[in-house]
């Protein structure tokens, strides 16, 4: 069976021999559009719909979202690779990865928006992957919390302050105080470990 979502909804839909149409009907959808987004891959089912999807054809979640050898992980929202802004946890998509790669509980992708990290290689669009954990190792690049805002920085730990670093010289680095840390609150949400590029 095929890796991609989209491609799967298709075959399955062709196997049951249904029009885009009379799917769209039986979820209660007035278009086939909506079908027709599914399966071009330009927008993706609710996930509460995707559990509904597999038992309509009679296959598990996980056959319906990637093949035994792959994974599905979230696409968690955005995340800035510049300015602050207010972390959008929301699942906007599904990425594949390999077993060896991790268990999809403990890791998430994320889209970078903004410039900051362009010298580490990290570009607008981009998709980070990210492994849920408190601490990192200094230097290394991690998903931070700041508040209720994401960004994606070096991290480094210097006479008790931590600093995050941008890979952009016009950017500066944001300092935080172990004081500071407690009360914004600043949090590591995880360690980025590797990223998918944008072509």
């Amino acid at each position: 069976m095929s890796h991609n979502l989209h491609e799967t909804l298709k075959q399955l839909r062709k196997q049951r021999g249904l029009s885009q149409q009379e799917l769209a009907d039986h979820f209660g959808y007035k278009s086939f559009t909506t079908i027709q987004k599914w399966e071009d891959g330009s927008s993706l089912p609710p996930t509460k719909l995707l559990s509904q999807l597999a038992s309509f054809y009679h296959v598990s979640l996980e056959e319906l979202l990637g093949s035994p050898r792959q994974i599905a992980v979230p696409i968690l929202g955005t995340v800035r690779g510049g300015p602050l802004r207010p972390a959008e946890q929301e699942f906007s998509g599904i990425e594949y990865i390999e077993p060896s790669e991790g268990n999809p509980d403990n890791h998430f992708y994320l889209e970078v928006i903004g410039d900051s990290m362009i010298n580490a290689r990290i570009l607008p669009g981009d998709l980070v992957y990210v492994r849920r954990q408190t601490t990192v190792e200094s230097g290394d690049i991690a998903v931070v919390l700041v508040g209720d805002e994401a960004t994606v920085k070096r991290v480094y730990f210097r006479n008790d302050a931590l600093i995050l670093h941008p890979e952009n010289p016009s950017y500066a680095d944001l300092v935080f105080t172990d004081a500071e840390c407690e009360t914004k609150p600043v949090r590591i949400l995880g360690k980025v470990i590797h990223i998918k590029i944008k072509v």
